[in-house]
């Protein structure tokens, strides 16, 4: 891997998530995995193992990488050894997403993510006839 020197004058960033990856400099490989279950309720009842990850097949079914139908072949050059940026804002990185500044071999990302919204149903409204 061709390496070269990143210079950063200025980076402002917030926030950065769980299995995130925040990088200034070359990396070799990156491999960041996120696995979110997110359960909102309306009134915050909730009881001991009540939502595990065993739970959802969406957890554990194997994910297969794309095929690629052609052969890839890239030829850089690059004229400076240098990386130099002035100014990075970046103000939140998601679950399993890389901001990096440098060079890389090899990246891989995944996120599964889980949803469950629990709220009340109203009566409905039938406008004053039963």
């Amino acid at each position: 891997m061709y390496r070269r020197t990143s210079h950063v004058h200025k980076l402002d960033v917030i926030s950065v998530d769980t299995s995130s990856v925040l990088q200034i400099g070359d990396s070799q490989q990156i491999d960041a995995v996120s696995n979110i279950l997110a359960v909102q309720r309306e009134q915050a009842i909730f009881y001991e193992n009540e939502f595990m990850f065993e739970d959802y097949s969406v957890f554990s079914v194997p994910l297969t990488p794309p095929s690629l139908s052609e052969p890839i072949c890239i030829d850089t050059f690059h004229d400076c050894p240098y990386i130099f940026i002035q100014k990075v804002e970046v103000p939140f990185v998601a679950g399993a997403s890389v901001v990096h500044l440098g060079s890389n071999e090899s990246i891989t990302l995944e996120t599964r993510i889980v949803n469950i919204r629990h709220i009340f149903q109203d009566e409905p409204n039938t406008g004053g006839r039963r």
